[in-house]
């Protein structure tokens, strides 16, 4: 199968028009926001709309015109969401709820699993993995990315997942 590459914003773009008309699109991931969960170019998330939004669920989101993340949400307020990467270990972004193109539902493995990234089995590791103390993230996380676990190295400038 040949791999076409976009720039994010042409490709997500279009990701989210066929999600606004109700369309299920799977994407491939980049980058390491995500990390230990998504691993960039080597794992694949299967999108859809949904009607809510709820804390814990990951979702693709324009941040700013044009630029789009794949991270957890924190928290939903007052027509606001408040997102966070996985493998970040500092920092959130904001955006409004209309800005949130849609909802993971499935995470696709290189070896064929599929990953019920909405069950609360999934949340619940991943509100345990970002309630850990900031230092066993940020070592565990260097020996991750260090060990080849993770995806590709990335230059973080130019990621926007």
């Amino acid at each position: 199968m040949n791999r076409i590459e976009l720039p994010n914003d042409i490709l997500l773009g279009e990701v989210t028009e066929m999600l606004r008309e109700g369309h299920q699109v799977v994407i491939m991931t980049k980058g390491n926001s995500m990390n230990p969960f998504i691993n960039g170019e080597k794992d694949s998330v299967n999108l859809v709309r949904r009607d809510s939004i709820s804390p814990g669920e990951i979702v693709l989101a324009s941040i700013r015109p044009g630029v789009y993340v794949l991270h957890r949400v924190v928290s939903v307020s007052d027509g606001t969401v408040v997102l966070h990467g996985d493998g970040n270990l500092t920092g959130n972004e904001k955006c409004r709820v209309e800005d949130v193109s849609g909802t993971a539902f499935q995470i696709l493995k290189p070896s064929g699993r599929v990953v019920d990234c909405l069950s609360e089995k999934s949340i619940g590791r991943a509100a345990f993995w970002n309630s850990l103390p900031f230092q066993v993230r940020r070592y565990f996380l260097a020996f991750y990315r260090r060990s080849g676990l993770a995806g590709p190295k990335h230059n973080r400038r130019n990621e926007n997942h």
